[in-house]
């Protein structure tokens, strides 16, 4: 008697079609969504009411996961792929700000120390420059804007005219500048003005402030150790006046560096 062969398994090659449709049910589900939350189709409340759901489900901790099995972040308000590199949790590179009145408490605190430390190590306690005096405007400033606040350098005393290399003698002013800056921690991005009267030779303003900003990139990557991913370089030539450009008095004013502090959320 013949011995009964055994019928081979058959073997599914139709299960990615599992994985597929649910796929599509998601995005499906998604573009409904999207539609019924399209400006005549829903209120503002319920947008905003979409928004904190979805940000909820992609950002909290899920509770119903016991904590000896998450592998994800175990602290709310962490999305889920951020500040991650394989499997292992990031510490975030800037400090993020609960609310607005809070970054304000803390712009308001690092400026205030910032115009401390450069009045003391500059003009040393008696501060000799005042602002008041006519003509006595200070070599370093610091002023507010609406996103954090700025180091503001009259090229006056740090350049030469038409040359983009800090003068020998303002070195040390600007490393002070420097070390102020490292010691905040901020990223920042330095910003060169000019005023309206092109410099001579073939340099136009555009290339002249450009490149007195990169000096100064460079100088404090090189000389003071900044991160070349903290600091960066930007142009304005005479797009961003502060004064007018009628008179040397205030054409001098626009010719300056301004050191942007940023303060991410």
């Amino acid at each position: 008697m013949a011995k009964k062969q055994k019928c081979p398994e058959f073997e599914n090659h139709e299960r990615w079609l599992v994985s597929y449709a649910d796929m599509m049910t998601l995005l499906f589900a998604v573009f409904v969504v999207l539609y019924a939350l399209k400006k005549e189709g829903a209120s503002e409340a319920q947008i905003q009411q979409a928004a904190v759901s979805i940000q909820e489900s992609f950002n909290d901790v899920v509770e119903d996961i016991p904590e000896v099995k998450r592998v994800g972040p175990t602290e709310q308000g962490f999305g889920i792929f951020e500040h991650r590199k394989g499997d292992r949790i990031r510490p975030p590179i800037v400090t993020k700000f609960p609310s607005a009145d809070r970054q304000t408490k803390v712009i308001d605190a690092e400026m205030q120390k910032v115009a401390e430390m450069i009045n003391l190590r500059l003009y040393g306690k008696e501060k000799i420059r005042e602002l008041e005096k006519k003509g006595q405007e200070r070599i370093v400033s610091v002023q507010r804007d609406h996103d954090g606040f700025r180091v503001r350098l009259l090229a006056t005393h740090f350049y030469k005219p038409g040359a983009y290399r800090v003068n020998q003698k303002a070195i040390s002013d600007l490393n002070q500048v420097g070390r102020i800056l490292k010691e905040l921690g901020r990223d920042i991005t330095i910003e060169g003005h000019t005023d309206s009267v092109p410099p001579r030779g073939e340099m136009s303003n555009w290339e002249l402030s450009s490149l007195r900003a990169s000096f100064i990139v460079r100088h404090f990557i090189e000389e003071l150790n900044f991160s070349p991913a903290t600091v960066a370089a930007a142009g304005y030539a005479d797009t961003r006046p502060i004064a007018s450009n009628s008179t040397e008095e205030t054409r001098a004013l626009n010719r300056r560096i301004e050191i942007k502090v940023h303060y991410n959320e």
